[in-house]
């Protein structure tokens, strides 16, 4: 017991909590399609329903921004993760019917969607007052977090069935949240809600900001597809659960390197040069789902993920914070987290869903990397000339 006290101290308490949040994710969100289907959901039921929790994101992350200025972040972070747990174990046996089942989403959502933004601005705070932690180390360890769900779901679908991501969700959330209790007090280092929307209409007149969202938009409903409804791809081509869990946490594993090759990435160049790789590259993966059928050639498909969803994320970042003047910037990025995260994924959830009714996952690929590959080329002219000031250069990233 005191090896393990020794060893969750400081910076290790919050690269376990990052492992086990993320573990949790992992384990219902690529499978909460898979359940729906096996409790005899329609291709636009499900659709609808897989949807609400990024729904949920949009429209309540921001009075859990209020919440938790006034209330205290740590507080509603150790109050949305022990409910969100109860309500992860408790969804087998409330969820019957399309209007249960709903409803059971909603509520999870409620308290599952503020635990990692959360999570981030406590682990800023402390950042903050301590040099030699830094944020991108700490996250570092959401992704092989998310790589551990995942991977464990699928092993342990085939023999407990498809509730089981609901008590592995529930069971990784309680682990994540015993080291927390021992993180220490901070004083937060900034007092902006985590979504915030305040005077958003100040940016409305960047009409070079809009049109990039619109792509980012666009783009994150095409990745929709392999986000959401992978599994359920995987299932229509014959793979098992246990090739299915390998596939989804390689997806997590492959990011990896890519948070040091982006950091030199946008040193070297533009973010709007890496946004061009890394659209292209959507439509790439997107168009090799479409031509493979073989289940294990998609183990190495979602080894694109780095390029794919990693270069994406970090080059959007800075791609906004070069288009925001300084003192908008935090709007800015309220912004780029309402598309990609919010309005991306809920239109994409609600498309896919209804395209998946009247024809295969396969041809749904084809369909959208079609899409990204139009986008990508009309945006060419947008994300090639010169974005105005110098982006902020992102720190070194270390393990230890």
């Amino acid at each position: 017991m005191a090896t393990m006290q020794h060893i969750l101290t400081g910076n290790n308490r919050y690269r376990v909590v990052f492992l086990f949040s993320f573990a949790s994710l992992g384990s219902w969100m690529p499978s909460l399609n898979l359940w729906l289907e096996d409790q005899g959901m329609r291709g636009t039921e499900m659709g609808y329903l897989s949807a609400i929790p990024w729904l949920v994101m949009l429209l309540v992350q921001p009075f859990w921004g209020i919440l938790a200025d006034r209330a205290g972040k740590m507080r509603c972070f150790h109050f949305a993760t022990i409910a969100a747990a109860l309500l992860f174990a408790l969804f087998p046996f409330m969820a019957k019917g399309t209007w249960l089942t709903g409803g059971m989403i909603f509520l999870f959502s409620v308290f599952q969607t503020p635990v990692l933004p959360l999570l981030d601005s406590i682990t800023l705070d402390h950042a903050a007052l301590h040099p030699k932690a830094s944020y991108s180390s700490l996250r570092f360890w959401g992704a092989p977090g998310f790589g551990l769900g995942a991977w464990l779901t699928g092993i342990l679908t085939e023999t407990y069935g498809s509730n089981v991501i609901f008590y592995l969700s529930a069971a990784f959330l309680l682990l994540a949240w015993l080291p927390a209790t021992r993180f220490e007090k901070t004083t937060p280092a900034v007092s902006a809600a985590d979504l915030s929307f305040k005077e958003l209409g100040r940016t409305l007149g960047n009409k070079v900001l809009l049109i990039f969202l619109l792509v980012v938009m666009i783009v994150s409903i095409a990745q929709s597809a392999s986000s959401f409804f992978l599994t359920v791809y995987m299932r229509e081509i014959g793979a098992s659960s246990s090739v299915t869990g390998t596939a989804i946490g390689v997806q997590a594993l492959s990011e990896l390197p890519f948070y040091f090759i982006a950091a030199w990435l946008l040193r070297k160049t533009a973010p709007g040069k890496v946004l061009i790789i890394a659209i292209f590259g959507t439509a790439l993966r997107l168009l090799l789902y479409y031509l493979n059928s073989n289940p294990y050639a998609v183990i190495g498909i979602e080894s694109l993920n780095g390029i794919t969803w990693t270069l994406l994320w970090l080059a959007s970042v800075e791609f906004v914070n070069a288009k925001v003047p300084a003192q908008w910037r935090t709007t800015g990025q309220s912004m780029l987290w309402a598309m990609y995260f919010g309005a991306g994924a809920v239109l994409g959830n609600i498309a896919i869903g209804r395209l998946y009714e009247n024809m295969p996952m396969q041809q749904v690929f084809g369909i959208f990397s079609l899409l990204v590959l139009i986008v990508g080329a009309a945006s060419l002219w947008l994300l090639i000339k010169p974005s105005g000031p110098r982006p902020m250069v992102m720190p070194e990233t270390t393990l230890l």
